[in-house]
C-alpha cells in the first residue's frame, strides 16, 4: 500500500483514538513502510516491536555478554553505574516488549491504539538516553586498543 494511503487510513484512526501524528510515528518507527490494508494499528505495533526488539537485544548483549568478541568488547565500554542505568532502560523496553506480546494475542484495535499512544510518549523520554548509550558503543569501537591488550582475546 502506498505511503499516502497508509497516511490517509491512519488519519482516520488518529482522530478516533487521539493518536500521535503520522509523520512523527513514521520518523521514529518507519510506519510508511507498512503495506497491509487492514489492521493498521496492529502493523504499527509490529513496527514498534521490531525497533524495541533491536535495541533491547543490543543492550542485553552488553549487560549479559556472550563469549564472542563483539559482546565482550562492548560490555567493557561501560562502568558498573552505567550498566545499572542501562539495565533500567532495558527493563522499560522489556515492559513494552511484553505488553506488545500480550497485545498480539488479544488483537484489539482499541488496545493497540492505547499502547501506541502511551509508548510514543515513553519513547520520547527514552530515546535521548538510548541514543547516548548506542553512541558510546560506536565510540568504543573507534578507540584504539589499550596498550598491552590483545585484540583477539577478551576473556
Amino acid at each position: 500500500m502506498a505511503a499516502s494511503k497508509v497516511k490517509k487510513l491512519y488519519e482516520t484512526l488518529r482522530k478516533k483514538y487521539r493518536l500521535p501524528g503520522f509523520d512523527e510515528l513514521d520518523q521514529e518507527f518507519e510506519v510508511s513502510a507498512i503495506e497491509a490494508e487492514s489492521g493498521l494499528l496492529r502493523e504499527i505495533r509490529k513496527q514498534i516491536s521490531e525497533k524495541v526488539g533491536d535495541v533491547s537485544s543490543l543492550f542485553q548483549s552488553v549487560l549479559q555478554p556472550d563469549t564472542n568478541l563483539v559482546d565482550l568488547s562492548e560490555s567493557r565500554v561501560f562502568n558498573e553505574a552505567e550498566k545499572q542505568r542501562l539495565f533500567e532502560l532495558f527493563k522499560r523496553l522489556m515492559v513494552a516488549d511484553r505488553a506488545m506480546a500480550g497485545l498480539s494475542i488479544e488483537n484489539d484495535e482499541k488496545l493497540d491504539a492505547a499502547f501506541i499512544k502511551s509508548f510514543h510518549a515513553e519513547w520520547k523520554k527514552l530515546k535521548p538516553e538510548l541514543v547516548k548509550f548506542i553512541k558510546r558503543l560506536r565510540d568504543g569501537w573507534e578507540k584504539e586498543t589499550e596498550e598491552g591488550e590483545e585484540a583477539g582475546y577478551m576473556g
